[in-house]
């Protein structure tokens, strides 16, 4: 299939709106239910993994054979930028607060630019710097990092905060090359199945560490609770990693990665629409930085390439 970047940069966007529907869900059923949040990764990787693989084996069980090595290279993926990311991702938001844990997380871009270079010999150029620098600023300040009462960090809290953007970059360079081989659908099918076994061994080391008066495996516990993790589940979740892994087939992850920053101010406006809050004059111009972030990079590509 001819890569159609149009097509890519699309599907990136929707990926990013799609995911940004996943964070204040996942926080209603953290804050109403007082369901852990490594009991929600869990859960949520393992009804994914189910659907996939599921629907694999009924449909098309040809696309899970894809080979050992290959295999053992979406277990590994699986297992680091899906299980230990998502442990990470709830570490981080614990210790920095769930802004600067998102200014944390969207440095991956910057990894997964400096890592394509290194792996697969792609030119830095002086617009992706730009482009990223912007959409990091723009990013902290829609999360208002600016503001004295979120801004809190540790060396332990920014060393997390970097971590979970390293092993979610393992994700976008292993999909970009794999991408062109291997469906979407096989990538997810088994990256959910190896994270969701790792959640699982962690979710068990956590029980024996931290004894709870229920087990972190076993904590959700109303019917209403379960509905709604599967609808965050087979919606946004899914959807958003299937749009952005399937974005890999058209466009190069540095720039799947910059335009997957949407999700910030996204998630920023679900907020203001579904609970009611203002948006402060800085915030609209981080929103302002981002977009221009992401077309920026296009924009110049367009300009150098006209007679």
């Amino acid at each position: 299939m001819q890569p159609q970047p149009h097509t890519g940069y699309t599907l990136s966007a929707l990926a990013a709106v799609v995911w940004a529907s996943t964070a204040p869900g996942l926080a209603y059923l953290m804050t109403q239910y007082a369901t852990p949040g490594l009991t929600l990764a869990l859960w949520r990787d393992l009804l994914i993994a189910l659907v996939c693989g599921g629907g694999l084996l009924a449909f098309r069980p040809s696309l899970l054979r894809i080979g050992r090595r290959a295999v053992g290279h979406l277990a590994l993926t699986g297992m680091v930028s899906i299980g230990i990311y998502h442990a990470l991702w709830l570490w981080s938001v614990t210790l920095n607060g769930a802004a600067i844990a998102v200014v944390l997380i969207y440095t991956y871009p910057a990894f997964v630019t400096l890592g394509a270079w290194a792996l697969f010999h792609e030119p830095i150029k002086k617009v992706h710097l730009a482009a990223l620098a912007l959409a990091l600023a723009g990013c902290a300040l829609v999360v208002r990092a600016y503001d004295p009462a979120i801004l809190r960090i540790s060396w332990l809290g920014a060393m997390v905060g970097l971590l979970t953007a390293l092993t979610h970059t393992v994700y976008v360079l292993v999909g970009q090359r794999n991408a062109p081989s291997i469906s979407p659908w096989t990538t997810l099918a088994y990256t959910m199945t190896f994270g969701s076994l790792t959640l699982l061994a962690l979710a068990l080391a956590a029980d024996q560490l931290a004894p709870m008066t229920r087990s972190y495996i076993w904590a959700i516990e109303t019917p209403a609770a379960w509905a709604i993790l599967a609808i965050i589940a087979i919606g946004p979740t899914l959807g958003g990693y299937a749009l952005f892994t399937l974005s890999l087939r058209h466009i190069p992850g540095k720039v799947a990665g910059l335009i997957s920053v949407i999700e910030a101010p996204v998630a920023t406006l679900i907020a203001v629409t579904l609970l009611g809050e203002r948006l402060e004059a800085l915030q609209i111009a981080g929103m302002g930085m981002i977009l221009v972030a992401v077309v920026l990079p296009q924009l110049v590509a367009q300009s150098e390439g006209a007679p």
